[in-house]
């Protein structure tokens, strides 16, 4: 039987066991203001655990071996008791060094997978060393590694996949090419890494599906990594374009279409190659480079869209082979027809502009006649602010943003403009610069009309430019006019505010050392 300082302690020595384990579990997720109490537990815990010792199981073992601790009972009980304790050691250790010392002098997490294996070798000595103890097994240490290298061979080769995956995740973990959440690409399989553990690596792929490889098959393979040493990746796409277009002038309209592109850096900027002549166009190659590669789908899709546009605005074609002959008969005059139909579109749409209102019928069709249609795709720029032009916008069909440039250098909207407004006026009758930035919000189709639609006109009839002139001065003096409306109902709200806010402060005693909102 044993005695009640025995009972005693293997009745206390799990409860504290479990209030440790849930002491530092705690401390490694509690919040930092809460990780002082919970280590301050720890402590007191461990002095418990240290005096339960010194009372009980000090005493137990240096009796005599005709005492109870001789029997199987008590051997079983001293070595479980021993293991408990070591393992409570571990977590200590794991705690205070792996986690705690080693990460402030590293920068960087220690990977789990090192740190567990450490411990299960430490656990397979703390076992071999108490089965060889004196007071508990008292086992010879030559029979314990005898039977340690026969287990050992006889589980390596029932596990020899198993642990040369392990093996394989140890050497990962060490050289350490790839972490997790960097997007790479394994074995043909392109994804960001979710998980790496003893046997395997799972990455997410784009269309979110988990694909699980093992850590030998990992370390077999090329590994490409997209987010490290650096995040810039370039990216190339590419475009072909037909034979009677000049591959400068392809280029030139190329490298427009990605200016401002979403997502794409512009340091490097963006570089056009022309690959090859092929059986129908001239293929081209538009390198780009982006800092989100988890974005590549999406970048790609933006410049694309933005390079079709272009190219159709440019009227340049993209051609495709066809392998169909279709006969049709198509009418002489159906190139003019078409024409005739595009200005009439632009025709009623011009009408109704009041800063168009001087001109009579056959000189806005005269205008219209010059004027030509074009498509932007969303986030384009029709102008930019501060540079030349000589044209003007109006929109057929669309929205788009006014922005100017703030005070911090940041654009800011101002307006937004629909199908029916016109822009650029000013720089269309007298050159001036572009006061605005206006870029687009949708799909956005507009007739411009420049200098050249306006020069014979303006020639043939002098007074048309005077009447002009009137109606754009009075469109300045009512933008000038709700500008100034504007500043005046801003100091009417802040003098409002400050009469608010004294009272307030008077109201609650607070005095005049408030926050100036000003």
């Amino acid at each position: 039987m044993l005695d009640i300082d025995l009972w005693t302690g293997l009745v206390l020595a799990p409860g504290l066991g479990l209030a440790l384990t849930a002491l530092l579990w705690r401390l490694r997720r509690g919040r930092q203001g809460r990780r002082t109490i919970y280590a301050i537990w720890l402590a007191v815990l461990a002095v418990v655990a240290a005096l339960l010792v010194q009372r009980l199981a000090l005493p137990l073992m240096l009796r005599p071996p005709a005492e109870p601790r001789a029997t199987l009972s008590w051997k079983l009980a001293e070595a479980v008791w021993r293991m408990l304790a070591f393992h409570a050691g571990l977590q200590m250790v794991d705690l205070l060094i792996w986690e705690g010392i080693l990460v402030r002098l590293s920068d960087r997490p220690v990977p789990r997978l090192l740190i567990n294996v450490f411990n299960v070798l430490a656990l397979l000595v703390a076992a071999l060393a108490i089965a060889h103890s004196p007071t508990v097994f008292n086992l010879p240490l030559n029979t314990l590694l005898v039977s340690s290298t026969v287990v050992s061979a006889v589980v390596g080769l029932a596990l020899q996949d198993v642990l040369r995956s392990m093996v394989a995740g140890i050497v990962l973990q060490i050289e350490s090419p790839m972490s997790l959440g960097d997007w790479v690409s394994v074995g043909g399989h392109e994804g960001r890494v979710m998980q790496m553990n003893w046997r395997t690596v799972t990455l997410r792929t784009r269309e979110n599906r988990h694909v699980v490889l093992t850590n030998g098959k990992v370390s077999a393979e090329d590994i490409i990594n997209f987010s490290q040493p650096m995040s810039l990746q370039g990216v190339d796409c590419f475009i072909g374009v037909a034979y009677p277009h000049p591959p400068e002038q392809v280029k030139a309209v190329l490298e427009a279409a990605l200016v401002d592109a979403p997502g794409l850096r512009q340091v490097p900027p963006p570089r056009i190659f022309t690959v090859s002549y092929d059986d129908f166009a001239i293929t081209y190659r538009i390198r780009f480079w982006i800092a989100d590669y988890g974005a590549l789908r999406e970048v790609q899709d933006a410049v694309m869209t933005r390079v079709w546009y272009a190219l159709k605005r440019a009227g340049m074609t993209i051609p495709f082979p066809i392998r169909d002959v279709n006969l049709r008969a198509v009418p002489e005059d159906a190139a003019e027809r078409e024409a005739e139909a595009r200005r009439a579109r632009v025709l009623r749409t011009l009408r109704p502009l009041p800063f168009l209102a001087p001109l009579d019928d056959a000189q806005l069709a005269q205008v219209a006649a010059g004027a030509r249609l074009q498509h932007f795709a969303a986030s384009e720029c029709l102008m930019r602010e501060g540079e030349a032009g000589d044209s003007l916008f109006v929109l057929c069909a669309g929205e788009a943003e006014v922005q100017v440039t703030g005070t911090d250098g940041k654009p800011v909207t101002v307006a937004l403009r629909r199908a029916g407004d016109f822009l650029g006026e000013m720089s269309l009758l007298t050159g001036a610069p572009r006061s605005a930035t206006v870029r687009c919000s949708s799909e956005v189709e507009a007739a411009i009309v420049d200098k050249a639609a306006f020069r014979n006109i303006l020639l043939a009839d002098p007074r048309i430019a005077e009447r002009l002139s009137e109606n754009l001065a009075a469109r300045e003096m009512e933008q000038a006019d709700r500008v100034a409306e504007a500043g005046a109902r801003l100091q009417v709200q802040r003098r409002v505010r400050d009469e608010i806010l004294g009272r307030i402060r008077s109201f609650f005693a607070m005095g005049e050392g408030g926050a100036d909102i000003g």
